[in-house]
């Protein structure tokens, strides 16, 4: 009897945590689908979706300013964004591919910086140098796989040459689910691919020069390969994904690389969660990675080797604030939040 109540209280405290842990509180709620979040600071958070749909706190999340992008009479998805220097980015994803600059204080004040009326094109994600340098990657056209490079404050694009890309696998490409298949950790910079083909692509300087490692994630068909990676420093990152037609299977959709993404091995596997869009490192908590998708979220506090379901509620993509004590979420019609004590 001294065991069990001496296990108790310290079962009911484990329970209530991440039972406190795992509240999502919604934020934001609107008529369109968002796959694109970007958290600059404690309090300036933005978004972009479907419908044109974008918007932006600056209270951490308590006041959201909405709006909708237009285009030559239509509404374009935008399934990439980010805040660099006052400025929100949003990328669009199918031709034409269109890149919009706006003051974080005016969405009303819509620049387009890039536009792309390749009928291929296909933008999949967004990211910044700490310095302020753009990046976005999307799917192979003319053989190799999309590369574009914004300067001057992303005033000017220009897309890397074919001759400086590996050559694309037939049937690679990549997902525009969660904004979350690049990474950026100095000068280093990976992204994902996936189909029939999923590796990883490097630069090693800044996205001038890329070479590309494969790795075991589930590949071959068409909605296969790595959804979403990160990375947590120069050397330690982790992808996931799988198979999107077969979302509960665990098995080949979870690496991690330990030498700068060179080398991948299969981790948790059977064990862990099964399709997901997005994962993310919890900054202050270098151990702990959070796993998002439209099947739930799932938590590790082991760099990926064991998994705790935190909500059973689905996403498609989140972003951690720069104190790690809140989880910001995106999907279907709502913006929401999980708070860490």
């Amino acid at each position: 009897m001294r065991l069990i109540t001496t296990i108790l209280p310290w079962f009911f405290t484990i329970f209530f945590v991440q039972a406190f842990h795992a509240q999502t509180t919604t934020l934001l709620e609107f008529k369109s689908s968002v796959r694109a979040l970007d958290v600059l600071n404690e309090e300036t958070i933005a978004f972009s979706g479907y419908g044109g749909l974008i918007g932006i706190s600056r209270d951490g999340g308590e006041s959201w300013d909405t709006t909708r992008v237009e285009f030559e009479g239509k509404k374009p998805a935008f399934r990439a964004c980010g805040i660099m220097n006052k400025h929100l980015y949003i990328v669009s994803i199918e031709s034409p591919g269109l890149i919009f600059k706006i003051p974080t204080d005016d969405l009303s004040i819509q620049k387009l910086v890039y536009r792309n009326d390749d009928k291929d094109v296909f933008l999949d994600a967004l990211e910044f140098t700490e310095d302020g340098l753009a990046i976005v990657m999307g799917d192979p056209t003319n053989g190799c796989m999309t590369v574009l490079m914004g300067f001057n404050d992303g005033e000017t694009w220009k897309r890397i040459p074919c001759n400086r890309m590996p050559k694309n696998h037939d049937g690679e490409a990549a997902f525009a689910a969660s904004n979350g298949n690049i990474a950026i950790v100095g000068d280093e910079v990976w992204f994902a691919t996936g189909g029939k083909s999923s590796r990883v692509f490097k630069s090693e300087y800044r996205g001038f020069d890329w070479t590309a490692n494969k790795t075991p994630i589930t590949q071959g068909g068409q909605m296969t390969g790595i959804f979403a990676i990160s990375f947590k420093d120069g050397n330690t990152g982790i992808a996931i994904g799988g198979n999107w037609e077969e979302m509960e299977n665990n098995k080949g959709n979870l690496a991690i690389t330990r030498d700068g993404g060179k080398s991948w091995k299969l981790i948790s596997e059977g064990k862990g969660p099964g399709y997901r869009s997005s994962i993310v490192w919890q900054p202050t908590q270098p151990e702990t990675c959070v796993a998002i998708g439209s099947e739930g979220i799932d938590i590790s506090h082991d760099e990926g080797a064991t998994w705790t379901r935190l909500s059973n509620e689905g996403f498609y993509t989140g972003r951690f604030s720069p104190s790690g004590s809140r989880l910001y979420l995106a999907g279907s019609k709502r913006l929401s939040k999980i708070d860490f004590k």
